[in-house]
Order: C-alpha cells, then structure tokens, then sequence
C-alpha cells in the first residue's frame, strides 16, 4: 500500500506548499475553544512528513511542553519523518499504525487528519473505525479535526476547488506533481476514484517520472454525518471551509475545505 508514500523525500518536496504556522494556528484555536483550554497535546494521523506536527512540538504552552506526535502507514514514510524530526532535534515521535485501529497508552487533546488522507478510508467500515480509533486516542471532551475535500468537488459540475497540477522547487531539485489530472476513474456503486498521482523530477541526476495509482474515497456531506451519528462517539461541534475562523462551511467559493470539528461524547 505504499505507492507515492514510498518516495517521502520527494513526497515532501511535492506537498511543502501550505501555510503551516498559520493552519496551526486555526488547529489550536478551535480545539482550544472548544475543550475550554489550551490544547497541550495532539496527534496527526496519516502525517506523512509531518509538517504540522512538528510545527506543534516546536511549541510550548506556559511551562509546559507541548506533546505533539504523528502516525502513518508506510515504514519508509515513517523512518524519513523520524530523521527529520531527529533533524530538527524534537521531540515528536512518529508512530507506524493504521489509522483505523492504532492504540496508544497515552491520550490527547487533539486528533487531526489533513490533505486527502481521510480520502483513504474507502469503505464506511473503515470510517467508522477511524472514528473510534480517534476517540479512543483522544482525552474525555477531546476534539478530532478532518480536513478534507469540499463535498462540491465530488459532483463534477463546477471547477474544483483544488488544482490537479503544480510544481514545487527545493534545492536543486523540482517537482511537478500531477493529481489524477483527467484520467480519474469512478465507480459510482462504491464511490471509490482510481486515479493516477504522477511526480515528474528534474534534479542534477537528469530527469524521471514516477507514477501511483490510488484509490479514494468520495465521502458525500450526508454520508458523513450518517456515519459520525451511526458511530456514536462524536459530536459535530463546528465545521469550517477554509483555515479560517471567519469562514464556515457554505458553497461559497471561498470555501475549498470540508473541515469538521468534532468532539469526543
């Protein structure tokens, strides 16, 4: 199951684009908000190179340390994650486990899952799982965060909010990361995509192309919050479209993400 997680350097390469601090910013303030005090501890599951989670063990709170951690799947996505948080001599293990059934002796505050990843949960059995799996890892009152795409994105009959294609440089070596571009393949009966994810590489070696098919799941908004009902062990607290306080989910343009806020009942 490792397909693009099994190149991690140029996977972090590709996917280095966002805002980091600031989405952690939104993270804190509206897990904070909602358990009532400050978040003090977290985990990022399916964190490939855990850009968010080692921005949070970057940070303190009063006194105490922020315990921040992350979990994936694929060994080699792990062990590279692990080197460059050794890197940047933190403290922030990243786990290998399955998102659906990984248990932990200690708890969090927050629980948080980003990009496509929660896409990766094809059947309603394994979202299911995946609630219970982050409730179990979560303190009493905890919150879990999914940010995932907009449920428009899933009918085909506007523009996606995301692009299909970009490029990304570090060093000396660039990217250009192609998303299922318009060779996606769905399968209405199970609302699964099979699409192919491509990175073409230019480096100071010359230049190849690696190619990965993936499966993913489309999970419309009413399935959703059929399934957090039917799993029992969420509430929805709040849900926004965007790493913004000031934007709620809506079909406003300005909206791009499906983000839930759920807390643990």
């Amino acid at each position: 199951q490792g397909k693009i997680y099994t190149q991690p350097e140029l996977y972090d390469i590709a996917f280095d684009f966002r805002d980091v601090p600031q989405q952690v910013d939104f993270l804190l303030d509206v897990a904070g908000e909602q358990l009532g005090r400050p978040v003090r501890s977290a985990i990022e599951l399916a964190c490939g190179p855990a850009y968010h989670a080692r921005e949070m063990a970057r940070r303190s709170i009063g006194e105490k340390k922020f315990r921040s951690a992350g979990l994936d799947l694929e060994p080699m996505m792990v062990d590279y994650t692990n080197e460059l948080v050794k890197k940047d001599q933190l403290i922030c293990p990243i786990h290998r486990g399955d998102m659906r059934s990984f248990k932990s002796d200690k708890k969090f505050d927050l629980v948080y899952i980003l990009m496509a990843s929660f896409a990766h949960l094809r059947t309603n059995r394994d979202i299911i799982e995946n609630f219970d799996c982050a409730a179990n890892l979560l303190n009493d009152g905890g919150i879990y965060i999914i940010s995932t795409a907009h449920p428009r994105d899933f009918y085909g009959e506007e523009d996606k909010s995301t692009q299909n294609n970009w490029e990304m440089t570090r060093g000396d070596t660039t990217v250009v990361t192609s998303w299922g571009g318009e060779d996606e393949q769905f399968d209405p009966l199970t609302e699964l995509d099979q699409v192919i994810v491509s990175f073409d590489v230019t480096s100071p070696e010359g230049s190849s192309r690696f190619e990965f098919p993936e499966t993913l799941r489309r999970c419309s908004m009413m399935t959703f919050l059929a399934l957090l009902k039917l799993s029992g062990r969420f509430a929805m607290a709040d849900m926004y479209g965007e790493f913004s306080r000031e934007i709620k989910l809506t079909n406003d343009k300005k909206c791009w993400r499906f983000i839930p806020i759920l807390k643990k009942i």
